[in-house]
């Protein structure tokens, strides 16, 4: 079984992909329904993340409050997303497409 910081890596790697798919029109191309599915990977896994640091934090150092979190690539998760942001207008339109972004619409 794979660690949560390689299943982070692994979907990173699939919103490259689909990056690099629609882009470039490369067959099959995803829907949003799968780009849809991953994001809301990200989201329970991040909100799982929050729910699990303690609450109080004092007067710990930064190092002592960075310890409090999972050691995951938000690096690389901020820059695939801020290159899907792209992306948007090339998705599918019409009603499926629109009932699989509307989860992320806040």
């Amino acid at each position: 079984m794979s660690t949560k910081a390689e299943q982070f890596a692994s979907k990173i790697r699939y919103l490259q992909e689909y990056h690099n798919r629609v882009l470039h029109n490369i067959y099959p191309v995803p829907s949003g329904t799968d780009i849809a599915n991953t994001l809301k990977y990200f989201s329970q896994t991040l909100l799982s993340v929050l729910r699990d640091a303690p609450s109080e934090r004092g007067q710990q150092s930064r190092d002592a409050q960075l310890s409090d979190y999972p050691s995951l690539d938000y690096q690389g998760l901020y820059v695939t997303l801020v290159t899907l942001l792209d992306l948007v207008p090339l998705l599918q339109h019409g009603q499926h497409g629109k009932q699989a972004l509307e989860p992320f619409q806040y």
